[in-house]
């Protein structure tokens, strides 16, 4: 009896329902009382108690910490090639076929050793008389043209918005003028030299460039994962290009010099495969890779 007066009580009629009165607290005391459980009601200095805290706490979560102005503002990072998984298998595929391949490396670097500087016509018995193989050559050429586009890539400071796209188009450009070089230096030893003196310039040039290459490794991999120390890395990768290009100049005039008149040809080929090409590739890689001197 008791339980039918109190649902009797607390259930609005039809006309309030109608009317659009709101019957949420109805309901709740409703459902309460069915369950069998006294409904309590917060009294109204609870309540004000209760907002009052609930007030004091927005506004300390609204004060800033002090010290937020403090410190160095963050800035977005950047995309680096040196993260990319292409350029980084690239890199470790040609450093593992270097290990690999270790022993004709050696091999190879044991007869562009003796390439690099002599111009006799016949070697002594003791000398190492086996040419390169032409996979091997390639081989070195290929790690002349990867480690060096890194190092073009880089100069002459580090790119604005580094990207695995532009480090090979670098190699791209760096194996587009290897292969000039090299079809100007057969040309010129073609026209201008014996079948022997030709043989020997171009074993020059492919052993300074096979010397180069490997002499580029390790300032490219620092590029990429020490980019703080791209001035000294640059200067050392730029020595060790102009000594390569040194030692061909001082073996080609060895071969070609023949009287003072001669001099007069020699000046015309530095200045027509040592200069003019450097300057060409220069504007070219300006263009493709947005790089500048100044």
């Amino acid at each position: 009896m008791p339980d039918t007066i109190a649902t009797q009580i607390i259930r609005p009629d039809s006309a309030s329902i109608n009317a659009g009165y709101c019957t949420s607290l109805f309901d709740s005391v409703a459902a309460d009382t069915v369950q069998g459980r006294i409904p309590h009601f917060v009294p109204a200095a609870v309540a004000d108690s209760l907002r009052h805290e609930k007030a004091v706490a927005d506004s300390i979560a609204a004060i800033p910490p002090p010290g937020r102005e403090s410190g160095i503002y963050g800035s977005a990072r950047g995309g680096e090639y040196s993260h990319s998984t292409a350029l980084n298998g690239l890199l470790a595929a040609m450093l593992f076929l270097l290990l690999v391949k270790g022993s004709s490396v050696f091999r190879a670097l044991r007869t562009y050793r003796n390439e690099l500087w002599s111009i006799r016509r016949r070697g002594n018995v003791f000398d190492d008389q086996s040419a390169v193989s032409l996979p091997m050559a390639g081989f070195l050429a290929l790690v002349y043209i990867i480690f060096g586009g890194v190092l073009l890539y880089n100069f002459p400071c580090l790119p604005t918005t580094p990207s695995l796209a532009g480090a090979m188009k670098a190699m791209g450009v760096l194996a587009g003028f290897y292969i000039f070089e090299r079809t100007a230096v057969w040309m010129l030893g073609s026209i201008f030299a014996q079948p022997d003196d030709k043989r020997r310039l171009m074993g020059g040039f492919s052993a300074t460039r096979a010397f180069a290459g490997l002499g580029f490794i390790i300032p490219a991999l620092l590029m990429l994962f020490e980019p703080q120390w791209h001035k000294s890395l640059l200067i050392v990768s730029l020595i060790v290009y102009l000594a390569a290009r040194l030692m061909f100049i001082i073996k080609g005039f060895r071969i070609f010099y023949d009287g003072f008149l001669s001099l007069f040809y020699f000046i015309l080929y530095l200045c027509t495969l040592e200069i003019i090409p450097l300057i060409i590739l220069y504007g070219y890689a300006s263009g493709i890779l947005q790089i500048s001197l100044y």
